[in-house]
């Protein structure tokens, strides 16, 4: 079994949104609920609305940006892709129309287009190891649709 996945999938769906939400939540409710005095004079009406809308634009953002990625394995027939939660597999060549690559910040993402809709949608993305990929596409040539973009 080859994964192609990152091992900062789990991190990046899982442990990073936790933690700073967990963080976030706990700092929005210590400047709602403690008294205006222990912040030495401060506009907390500001701060307030501020740690408001941190936490906020945080949850969303990690909503759209970390919650969709997958893990990603193949044994060269099907591929596998998990939510950590649940698994499902496609098969390369009947299922998967199309795969392709596409870097966004520090991360190159790939993105598994289905022929139909799958458990996880049609579209499901993952951050893409480079070092792994490139081992799998050497060992087993003409396994994975040609990358797009």
């Amino acid at each position: 079994m080859y994964r192609l996945s990152s091992n900062a999938t789990l991190f990046l769906k899982i442990f990073l949104p936790v933690f700073w939400i967990t963080i976030m939540a706990i700092l929005t409710m210590v400047v709602w609920l403690v008294e205006p005095s222990k912040f030495g004079g401060l506009n907390m009406t500001s701060l307030r609305w501020a740690a408001s809308f941190t936490l906020v634009v945080g949850v969303v953002s990690f909503f759209v940006l970390t919650w969709p990625l997958k893990r990603v394995e193949t044994d060269g027939e099907k591929v596998y892709v998990s939510n950590y939660f649940r698994t499902a597999f496609y098969r390369w060549d009947q299922d998967v129309e199309a795969l392709s690559e596409f870097r966004f910040l520090f991360f190159r993402i790939g993105v598994i287009e289905l022929n139909g809709i799958g458990s996880f949608g049609r579209k499901m993305r993952f951050v893409i190891s480079p070092r792994l990929m490139k081992k799998f596409r050497e060992e087993n040539p003409g396994v994975l649709p040609e990358a797009k973009g």
